[in-house]
């Protein structure tokens, strides 16, 4: 192994086993060595552009979220995500802002994507799947909450599950839920579900 590859190792291991073509420019990394390390398959594509070392093992929500960099995973993908579901689901869904095209998004079926006007950059939190393999993710009050609004025509006994699991293992942060509630008109529905849970 001549140098410059070792050297492209040791940036990949410093960067969670994944090298992008920018990311290869930005760090004055030889081109054609990186090139021919595809070639042989010491490197394989993981899609947008990103190649990863062939035995170093990527979770598949963090590749998502590397090859949809401006999505937060949302709704039933975030409950399962925070451990509120056993259900896990088909689809990922993630969210993005207004004015992001998601006809690419769409035809790659990796996603389920949902366009936001408003308050896409409220409550977003990461969490770490694997040692340095971090996503972004709605926090959970936001998330019990934005299920219950009528247009994302979620199913009711999954929400229900949640909010009962919430309420058992969790600190219920009152403060946190009214706040969504009414950011996203549904306070009627999360008093009910205060009112029997409590």
């Amino acid at each position: 192994m001549n140098p410059k590859q070792k050297e492209i190792l040791e940036y990949l291991k410093k960067n969670n086993g994944i090298l992008s073509y920018r990311e290869v420019k930005e760090a004055g990394l030889s081109y054609r060595t990186y090139r021919k390390m595809i070639v042989q398959q010491v490197l394989e594509p993981l899609g947008n552009g990103l190649y990863g070392m062939a035995d170093y093992y990527m979770d598949d929500w963090y590749l998502v979220q590397l090859r949809n960099p401006k999505g937060i995973y949302a709704l039933d993908t975030a409950l399962w995500l925070h451990g509120l579901s056993l259900t896990v689901p088909f689809d990922k869904t993630m969210m993005f802002p207004y004015g992001v095209n998601t006809s690419v998004i769409k035809q790659s079926q990796e996603v389920k994507p949902v366009v936001t006007r408003t308050n896409f950059d409220v409550g977003i939190v990461e969490i770490e799947r694997q040692k340095g393999q971090r996503i972004r993710i709605y926090e959970i009050e936001r998330t019990l909450v934005e299920c219950l609004r009528p247009v994302y025509k979620m199913d009711v006994q999954l929400i229900a599950q949640a909010f009962k699991i919430y309420f058992q293992k969790y600190s219920v942060n009152y403060q946190k839920l009214m706040h969504y509630a009414k950011l996203f008109k549904v306070t009627d529905k999360i008093y009910s579900y205060i009112e029997v849970l409590s």
